[in-house]
């Protein structure tokens, strides 16, 4: 049976569309004899990237946009370089009435006119997944694969080698390579199109766009690490059922860490157990891992699922307290106790 080396009907009318638009867009220029047209045909096809492995991003262009807004917005997610040589080709096409709402799945590596094509024509087609807090990377592909989004196994192998996604382009200095803690939980729109590449930097993009506002301010205020800061409060999300417990929780462990106590927490050896159970055996308290906080003082390597804003909040805002224990409730509640006799009470109360 013979190859079929021709280009698949959608490509070859996106092609067409592009080519067309070339040439109108030439031909208006002459017309137009206002600016350099060298300059302004370069711009029109240059991309505002040409490394091969940059990450595509699903842009979101809202009802009511104007040809200004879009291009501050795709100017600010770095898919254009000059938002106003941008606005300024639209105006040349006369595309300003025709460009249309909707999720785009574009990439730095495209012209402009590329991306007007695809404004004007490509609406793409996306999932709108809603990503919890408190997820390790596995939970996150196992979401992302039932939705067909993603290959599972792939994901976590990239997810756990930073270098596989950004290359030499890593967007933080962190002191291990996997991204665990740093996919953030949030509502996104992925698209059946996008790489599992993709799909984790858009992730990591949105957790710096959280760091950039108080986060960052209090992050410079800190003794902490942005690393430790995000470690303990992933602890402080598995531990947690009740909002208002979280800077409670908080100031236990910043406590046990202020007189080099061992943390003792139950999600870190969770996070290390091979057997798929929540309850923590005593014989599990002996694991050997660096991650297991009961064998190793101060915090474990790194986080331990992707923690929310509260709870990231919470270790730069914890409670003023003197506990450093507490057991739960069984109710989504805990005892909090400031000695290990009180502490020793409260599980006796509570039936332990």
């Amino acid at each position: 049976m013979g190859v079929d080396n021709s280009m698949p009907e959608n490509l070859q009318i996106a092609s067409k569309r592009t080519l067309f638009g070339v040439v109108r867009f030439l031909l208006l220029l002459a017309l137009f004899g206002t600016v350099s047209l060298g300059a302004l045909m370069m711009f029109s096809i240059r991309p505002a990237n040409n490394d091969p492995a940059a990450l595509s991003k699903i842009i979101h262009v809202q009802h009511g946009m104007s040809a200004g807004h879009i291009a501050d917005l795709l100017s600010d997610e770095g898919i254009i370089s000059d938002p106003i040589l941008f606005r300024f080709v639209v105006r040349v096409l006369r595309a300003e009435q025709s460009l249309q709402a909707g999720y785009y799945l574009l990439n730095p590596t495209m012209g402009p006119l590329e991306i007007i094509d695809h404004l004007r024509y490509g609406e793409v087609t996306t999932e709108r997944v809603v990503i919890p807090e408190g997820l390790e990377i596995k939970q996150i592909a196992t979401i992302l694969a039932e939705r067909g989004l993603v290959d599972r196994e792939r994901f976590i192998e990239l997810a756990h080698d930073a270098s596989l996604v950004f290359g030499d382009n890593w967007p933080m200095d962190l002191p291990i390579a996997s991204l665990e803690g740093y996919l953030f939980p949030d509502t996104y729109r992925f698209s059946l199109g996008q790489s599992e590449e993709d799909i984790i930097g858009q992730m990591v993009h949105r957790f710096l766009q959280v760091l950039s506002g108080e986060v960052a301010t209090l992050l410079e205020e800190s003794e902490f690490t942005l690393h430790e800061v995000v470690t303990l409060a992933s602890i402080v999300e598995r531990e947690i059922m009740v909002d208002h417990e979280r800077p409670i929780v908080a100031s236990v462990y910043l406590n046990r860490l202020a007189i080099d106590m061992p943390l003792q927490a139950d999600p870190t050896v969770r996070y290390v157990m091979t057997e798929d159970r929540s309850r923590v055996l005593y014989r599990d308290l002996e694991i050997e891992s660096p991650y297991n906080t009961y064998r190793n003082r101060g915090l474990p390597p790194g986080p331990i699922a992707s923690p929310g804003l509260a709870s990231i909040l919470a270790v730069f805002n914890p409670a003023e307290t003197d506990y450093f224990f507490f057991v739960s409730k069984r109710d989504g509640t805990h005892q909090f106790s400031k000695t290990y006799n009180d502490h020793l009470r409260a599980r006796r109360m509570l039936g332990y």
